[in-house]
C-alpha cells in the first residue's frame, strides 16, 4: 500500500494535484487515504461532486485495479452520506471526450432531470 500524500505522487502543474495538497482552498466534502471528494465549480446538475484520486495520473487508462476499487468505494460512500438516491457517475477520457483537466477524476451528478 503506498502513502498518496508523498511528492512523487504530485504532478506540480496539475490544479487537482494543488487542491489535494491544500496550496488551493476547497472544501472537501470527504477525504480519505485514497481519494478527494468536493463539489464542481461549474456545476451541471443540482448535486455535482468531483471524486478525484490522490495520485497523479493522467486518466482511466494509466490507472491500475487497486486505485480504481478504491474510487468506487469512495463513491459508494459518499453516495449514502450524501442520501444519493439515484445519480450518474461520469468519466470523460481524454480531450476529444471532453477531459479538461488531466488528472484523472469522477463526476457524481444527481438531481432533476438526469433521465435525459
Amino acid at each position: 500500500m503506498s502513502n498518496y500524500n508523498d511528492d512523487k505522487y504530485f504532478d506540480k502543474d496539475c490544479i487537482f494535484c494543488k487542491i489535494i495538497k491544500g496550496d488551493i482552498p476547497s472544501n472537501f466534502i470527504k477525504e480519505n487515504e485514497y481519494c478527494v471528494v468536493f463539489a464542481d465549480l461549474n456545476p451541471k446538475a443540482k448535486v455535482h461532486l468531483l471524486v478525484v484520486p490522490k495520485p497523479h495520473v493522467q486518466n482511466i487508462l494509466e490507472t491500475d485495479e487497486f486505485l480504481m476499487n478504491k474510487v468506487l468505494e469512495t463513491i459508494k460512500k459518499v453516495s449514502k452520506e450524501q442520501k444519493l438516491e439515484s445519480f450518474r457517475v461520469i468519466n470523460n477520457c481524454g480531450k476529444g471526450a471532453g477531459q479538461s483537466v488531466f488528472h484523472v477524476h469522477f463526476h457524481i451528478l444527481s438531481g432533476d432531470n438526469l433521465e435525459e
